[in-house]
């Protein structure tokens, strides 16, 4: 495939996800105020569910804290796009050496968002005064849940960084 063809297929995956992850996060919204299941599980990923934890959605998001295992890190290398499932206790997903990464949301002592353009970004800052970040247009239904968890289901109507999803039309 020609670099040409590779940014094509690349711009148009990243608009189909953009759609997806906006109707999902609208989705997500519905289910967090009413208390109903999504129809995300925790199997493609592996993660073993606590008592009472519930599956809240899976995004497809680049996590901005990873480092390519093996070899040095150049100044193109970017994080690829995997998958972290989002519950109502945690964010986890699996890096690259295969081992399975979370953070809970008990831990998370400062939250932005932004769904805006020119990319849809997660930044956690946590009690050990380390931060965590996610990028990548699969982003919102993880905004979503961040902003409700951390914050309370009345911020959906009022975080700024959600405010894309609020358009209509």
């Amino acid at each position: 495939m020609t670099g040409r063809r590779q940014r094509r297929a690349l711009a148009k995956w990243e608009d189909d996800t953009r759609l997806w992850a906006q109707e999902t996060a609208k989705d997500l919204v519905m289910a967090m105020v009413t208390g109903q299941p999504t129809p995300a599980t925790p199997y493609r990923i592996g993660v073993v569910l606590e008592p009472g934890e519930q599956v809240l959605a899976e995004c497809p998001v680049r996590f901005l804290q990873e480092r390519p295992i093996g070899v040095r890190a150049g100044p193109d290398w970017f994080p690829p796009i995997r998958p972290w499932l989002v519950t109502s206790e945690r964010i986890v997903g699996r890096l690259g050496d295969d081992r399975l990464y979370s953070w809970r949301w008990g831990q998370v002592v400062g939250c932005r968002v932004e769904l805006g353009p020119p990319v849809e970004t997660i930044a956690l800052d946590l009690q050990d005064g380390s931060g965590v970040g996610w990028i990548g247009p699969g982003a919102a239904p993880l905004a979503v849940a961040a902003v409700c968890l951390l914050h309370g289901p009345e911020a959906l109507l009022l975080h700024a960084g959600l405010a894309p999803l609020r358009k209509t039309g």
